[in-house]
């Protein structure tokens, strides 16, 4: 696989070409690379709904039957069950913290042990979530550190 970056302030936009003489599963999963870096999922704030990029989130927590979405700096609120949000964003880093919380693997700044085999994450922006036994292995398995 041959990469050229062609960087020129002349351009307007971003724009990725991939020329291939087949659709392999390799070039595939490179587009689906690709779309995933720019995934976005509706979201709402004070009456408006807001597409919001998925890279931005923090963690998302279900408090009684609403879900609730957190930035650095807003929160945000999605009319899907966090299982929902779960299945959409399982393949974009993010991760099943306990039964009420999913956060995003690529905000993490730390971990530390906490009583009852739990994990305590911190992200970064400082906010700490608790990552409840049942899921502190996989937590684990997923960032490679058994």
């Amino acid at each position: 696989m041959k990469i050229e970056i062609d960087v020129d302030e002349a351009y307007s936009d971003t724009a990725i070409v991939i020329h291939t003489p087949r659709l392999t599963p390799d070039t595939e999963k490179l587009i689906s690379l690709i779309r995933m870096l720019n995934m976005q999922i509706a979201v709402k704030r004070d009456g408006e709904t807001y597409l919001l990029d998925t890279e931005k989130i923090l963690y998302i927590e279900a408090v009684e039957r609403s879900t609730f979405v957190y930035t650095e700096d807003t929160t945000y609120e999605s009319d899907l069950r966090l299982y929902e949000m779960e299945q959409k964003l399982l393949e974009q880093g993010f991760f099943r913290a306990s039964k009420q919380s999913i956060l995003n693997l690529k905000k993490v700044k730390s971990l530390k042990a906490d009583i009852n085999r739990k994990i305590r994450v911190t992200l970064v922006n400082g906010e700490q979530i608790l990552v409840s036994r049942m899921y502190a292995d996989e937590l684990r398995r997923r960032l490679g550190i058994q």
